[in-house]
């Protein structure tokens, strides 16, 4: 490096510039403080890597803060999401548990209007064996009352033939007129 910069003091350029010599010393000077630079620069590095180290952990802890917190709320939702579960699962046992008993009493209900039907059927047809009876009843009653009524005409009819006869033996005896006029209003 000082040979370049003692070949560069050499060319035009330098040769324009007064006091080389200063140039030199400064030269030397600076490769002291490049030195010093050099060891000053090192521990800055170390001070830059340390505060580096330090943010790092700093973030580090940020994080693992951060991702405590969300842990924990992640635990609330899985819990909180458990808990609802839960209840909807009770309340679906309800709900299963209610139908279940709805479709028990429904079943009675049928059973119950089954066997009413049933009754009332029943009920039904003795009273159509009653009305049936009734009727055959009616019916023997009225033959017997058509028999009666028959019976009653023929009687009717005899009496009619035996007054009539005793009533023309009677005109036939009594030849009078006025009589058998009678006789004959009364056919």
């Amino acid at each position: 490096m000082n040979d370049d910069k003692k070949h560069s003091a050499s060319t035009p350029a330098s040769q324009a510039l007064p006091h080389i010599s200063d140039f030199v010393a400064i030269s030397k000077a600076d490769t002291h403080q490049k030195s010093f630079r050099e060891e000053a620069s090192g521990f800055d590095l170390i001070d830059k890597a340390a505060e580096l180290i330090r943010a790092s952990e700093q973030r580090a802890s940020q994080a693992e803060e951060k991702a405590e917190r969300v842990s924990a709320k992640a635990i609330e939702a899985v819990k909180a999401a458990q808990v609802r579960f839960e209840q909807t699962q009770a309340h679906a046992r309800l709900i299963a548990q209610h139908a279940a008993e709805q479709a028990k009493l429904a079943e009675e209900r049928v059973a119950k209007a089954e066997a009413l039907a049933q009754e009332r059927i029943d009920e039904a047809h003795l009273w159509a064996e009653k009305a049936e009876e009734r009727a055959r009843v009616a019916e023997s009653q009225l033959k017997a009352a058509e028999a009666r009524a028959s019976d009653a005409e023929e009687r009717l009819e005899h009496l009619n033939h035996a007054l009539r006869r005793k009533l023309s033996s009677a005109a036939s005896m009594s030849r009078s007129g006025p009589v058998v006029h009678n006789v004959r209003s009364l056919n």
